[in-house]
């Protein structure tokens, strides 16, 4: 189909790599952007761009060259004694899926897409400032608070976690879950730790450094070319030392609370790091547990794209690579399709078995990462030197590494999934009220 008419809902990364999608296939489409923001600003943190998401970028005109950023060297392990448990390096990344694995900040990479798409004027339009409070589904078009209405050809609603029209869509309730743990994303300058012996290597070597214990587990990486260093840590509710979040999903805090929480037994670096923090936000991490019944209204004219419809953990580093997956299929799906409704049923089709693996994974790793020390620990630690489908580190297996980073989201064909890996033993979860078991039972991906 060419010159079509397209109304995206969300100028986060979704809705904008959608548009540098649709505009970067050739086929004349005309894109209107809308976002209830006022204006972009420079927020958020760390995120993690791995190949499979990269190579897509660059296709549609994003210039990583123009971003301070840092290409990673692979994923470590650690214990919570900083004990070297697995590393999984990147080094042959690039050669063997056709792009780099860069760190770079979620601002950063949100204008390499917006200045991508200013490249598009006559198709690609932004509008901010407008919120959206209704669609109407058969025209298709939606309205703004402001009273505007917008039709067009096709609506994608990328609103995140918190759209406004996924159960509408869905056709039944489909409410995020909380997943037990709460999140704290954290910056800090990267000079102090290049200052210290112990920690420099932390910034001028760049893995992605995952310390794990009881209940809890820290993740570190530089940014901005070694000026910035990012730290995000993840553990139990039941486990914060701070004030519980609330209901709107995210609370002030500071590191008080982080000192607190890993003062006993935890390893310097991490004790270290915690000590740099100054205030900052926690969130509690929410994901959709189910997949949807549909990710495409009725009407064949609506469709959900991002977090809207596959919401995750960030365990597997995933969120914003399977986002760009998202719109990388769907403009395929429309340059392949002559009627919207055909293509967005192939979108969907192509799409919700593998995101939907995907967060099967970050259910699993997130068992893993948050043991306690015994003998479930121990078997973990062994697992991990393995390439094997027991690995639960996913990205220490082969299969499952070149299934995620190998992935080419333009070509439509059906893939093979990999099994899921094991579980840790019941008695050793630190999350006995999810029974993960009992849900991944009916799995087929899933094998006990």
């Amino acid at each position: 189909m060419k010159d079509l008419n397209v109304i995206v809902v969300g100028a986060g990364i979704g809705g904008i790599s959608t548009a540098l999608a649709l505009a970067a296939s050739g086929s004349g489409h005309k894109i209107v952007v809308l976002d209830a923001i006022k204006e972009f600003a420079e927020v958020g943190a760390g995120i993690r761009v791995s190949p499979n998401s990269s190579k897509l970028a660059k296709e549609w005109g994003v210039d990583f060259d123009s971003i301070e950023k840092e290409t990673s060297l692979g994923n470590r392990f650690v214990s919570w004694k900083n004990e070297l448990l697995c590393e999984v390096p990147f080094g042959d990344v690039e050669e063997k899926y056709g792009a780099p694995y860069y760190f770079i900040h979620r601002a950063d990479l949100v204008n390499a897409l917006r200045t991508a798409a200013s490249k598009y004027p006559e198709q690609i339009t932004i509008i901010t400032d407008s919120r959206v409070v209704e669609y109407d589904f058969s025209r298709p078009a939606v309205r703004t608070e402001r009273g505007q209405w917008y039709s067009g050809d096709l609506v994608i609603s990328a609103e995140g976690i918190k759209s406004s029209v996924r159960e509408a869509i869905n056709g039944g309730p489909a409410e995020p879950a909380d997943t037990g743990d709460v999140a704290y994303r954290i910056l800090v300058p990267a000079a102090p730790l290049l200052e210290d012996p112990e920690l420099r290597t932390l910034v001028t070597e760049p893995w992605a450094t995952h310390w794990m214990g009881p209940e809890g587990h820290a993740v570190g990486y530089p940014l901005r070319g070694g000026k910035l260093f990012n730290i995000i840590v993840d553990i139990t509710h039941r486990s914060d030392c701070g004030e519980p979040v609330g209901d709107d999903w995210k609370k002030s805090a500071d590191n008080r609370e982080l000192i607190e929480r890993f003062k006993d037994g935890w390893c310097y670096p991490v004790q270290k790091l915690c000590g740099m923090t100054g205030e900052y936000v926690k969130w509690k991490l929410a994901e959709l547990e189910r997949p949807l019944q549909r990710w495409v209204h009725p009407s064949g004219k609506v469709a959900l794209l991002g977090d809207a419809c596959h919401a995750m953990m960030p365990y597997l580093a995933q969120g914003a690579a399977q986002v760009l997956e998202d719109a990388a299929t769907l403009s395929t799906a429309l340059t392949q399709c002559s009627e919207v409704s055909d293509a967005l049923e192939l979108y969907e089709k192509c799409r919700a078995s593998r995101t939907d693996y995907v967060v099967r994974n970050t259910q699993v790793l997130q068992e893993w990462l948050h043991l306690y020390d015994g003998q479930a620990q121990q078997q973990r630690d062994k697992l991990m030197t393995l390439d094997t489908e027991e690995n639960p580190i996913f990205w220490a297996n082969k299969t499952r590494r070149d299934w995620l980073f190998g992935h080419d989201a333009r070509k439509l064909d059906e893939c093979d999934i990999p099994n899921l890996p094991p579980l840790p033993p019941a008695e050793a979860s630190v999350y006995p009220d999810k029974d993960l078991r009992k849900k991944l039972a009916s799995y087929t991906r899933y094998k006990e």
